[in-house]
This record gives structure tokens, C-alpha cells and sequence, in this order.
């Protein structure tokens, strides 16, 4: 009959068995094994929060996404009491205007589109121009400048569309802004200034006034500012994010293009302008 070892194990081998396993570490060991037991609830309410975080954060993009496309939230929005005369960009897409009732919206002004290039004439022009007339706020036409296009013939032709006198109306105004393929492939801006001069200077001989140019960041910052001839132009800055940089004489500023009113057939969103003066600084402007 086979007998089983015994090891004897002296008292110095027991003592350091003991110290392995004292209270401390079996205290450690319990912590260890709760753990394990807990992760799995652990792991769901981390990810529970996780998945409520980015659920908060899709509402609230959302949220702001609707404020910004509805108009009720602006990156601009200029006090009434510092900029009391304001007014908006009107063109075609409007559709038909009842310019008695849509002049009596808490608006002093506005710009109508006229002309683009040497061709183009807004289809609604001549209805908003004399549908204005009659109203209590002050209006001035526009015309699209084509970068690429001789200036003067420009002019001519906004010129036949808006008349030749335009005593009582506000002085007349050159929007220049990249559009189509300008957007991506920068034009001659040495060009483009070229027929902006020529076009302003018609206008001076034809009105006894130069145009206020109505310009982007990108635009003012390479056609505009970069050029002498344009110095002492009014500009009106058009900034959708952002105020007009503190050092830049602005005469109009656009400041969003999500303004609704009433008594226009689309009623869709407009551009909003306001004016950087007095009542009688504004009454300069009519010629």
C-alpha cells in the first residue's frame, strides 16, 4: 500500500505563505472579483451616456440649423438704435410686390436690381421701380457688374433701363462679386478693376454722383481696396458671419440674407442692408 507525501514545511517557508495572503490582499482580491461582476452593467450605462450625449448634440446642431435657416437666429444682428435706417434687396425672385403695404414694414430704404452686364435687365424692374415710387421710403437701383465685360457698356446700358435723371431716388449702386467659375478660378482682378473704374466714371459723368459698390470679403480685399481709383468710393460691405472690420469706412452693410416680410408673392428670404449713419447723413444720398 502506497502512502502519500508529506512535505514539511519549516516555520520561516509558513510565516512567508501568510504575508502573501494577509488581510490586505484578500481585501484586494474580494474588490477584484466585484468588479468583475459589475463590468458588464458598467459597460451598458457608459455607453447609455455616450449614445445620450450624441443624441443631445444631433438635436441641438439640429435645433440651431432651423434658427439659422428660418431667420429667427442671426450671426449679425445690429441694434434698431444704432443703425435706424435699414431696408432690403429686392429683385425678381420676389415675384409681384404690393409696394404700399411691403414699404410699411419698419423699413427706410431699399436697393432694387435693374441690370447685369450689357444685356440683362431684371424681369420685375420696372414694376418695383415704379411701384416704389410712391411709398415713403427711399430706393435706389443696382446693377450686376460683369468682371469680364467692358465697363462703360455697362453702364450704358443700366443707364437706358433706369433713365436718365434719377432726381430723388438714392445715387445708384455696382454689386461685384465672384459668381459661376469665379468662385473657384480667380479672375484678372487687374481687368476686373479696369471696367469697375470705367463703369463708376460713366455713371459720375452721367448723374453728377459715383456709385456705391457693393462688395464681398473677396472682392473688396482684391478689386476694391487694392486699388487707388476706388479710395474715396462708398462702399457697402456685405458680411454674413461678422461685422465690417473696425478700420473700414462702410457707407451700407448686408448682414444676413435670412429676413422674411410680407406682401410679396414668394415670400421667400431676403438680404437685409443697414446704413452706418445719422437720418441726415442718409438724406445725402439722394440725389
Amino acid at each position: 500500500m502506497k502512502r502519500s507525501k508529506k512535505f514539511k514545511l519549516d516555520k520561516e517557508a509558513i510565516n512567508k505563505i501568510d504575508s502573501e495572503y494577509d488581510d490586505r490582499d484578500l481585501s484586494n482580491y474580494t474588490n477584484y472579483e466585484v468588479y468583475e461582476e459589475e463590468k458588464p452593467r458598467h459597460r451598458f450605462l457608459k455607453k447609455l451616456v455616450k449614445r445620450l450625449i450624441i443624441l443631445c448634440a444631433v438635436v441641438l446642431v439640429i435645433n440651431l440649423a432651423v434658427l439659422l435657416y428660418t431667420g429667427r437666429l442671426w450671426f449679425n444682428e445690429p441694434k434698431k438704435r444704432d443703425y435706424p435706417i435699414r431696408g432690403p434687396v429686392v429683385t425678381e425672385s420676389m415675384g409681384e410686390i404690393r409696394w404700399k403695404s411691403f414699404a410699411k414694414q419698419n423699413i427706410q430704404t431699399a436697393y432694387i436690381r435693374a441690370t447685369k452686364g450689357t444685356t440683362f435687365e431684371d424681369g420685375a424692374f420696372r414694376d418695383n421701380w415704379n411701384g416704389s415710387k410712391d411709398t415713403d421710403i427711399s430706393v435706389g437701383a443696382y446693377h450686376v457688374l460683369e468682371l469680364d465685360t467692358d465697363g462703360t457698356k455697362q453702364a450704358e446700358h443700366f443707364i437706358n433701363a433706369v433713365g436718365e435723371d434719377l432726381s430723388g431716388r438714392l445715387i445708384p449702386a455696382v454689386e461685384v462679386r465672384l459668381r459661376g467659375l469665379y468662385r473657384l478660378l480667380p479672375p484678372d482682378y487687374y481687368e476686373a478693376a479696369d471696367n469697375l473704374a470705367d463703369f463708376c466714371d460713366r455713371i459720375e459723368k452721367q448723374y453728377g454722383i459715383r456709385p456705391v459698390i457693393y462688395c464681398t470679403e473677396r472682392t473688396y480685399k482684391n478689386i476694391v481696396a487694392s486699388d487707388s481709383r476706388f479710395n474715396k468710393d462708398k462702399i457697402w460691405y456685405e458680411s454674413l458671419f461678422s461685422k465690417p472690420d473696425e478700420d473700414m469706412d462702410w457707407t451700407f452693410w448686408t448682414y444676413t440674407n435670412r429676413v422674411k416680410f410680407s406682401f410679396y408673392e414668394s415670400g421667400e428670404y431676403l438680404h437685409m442692408t443697414v446704413f452706418n449713419g445719422s437720418e441726415d447723413d442718409f438724406k445725402k444720398l439722394i440725389i
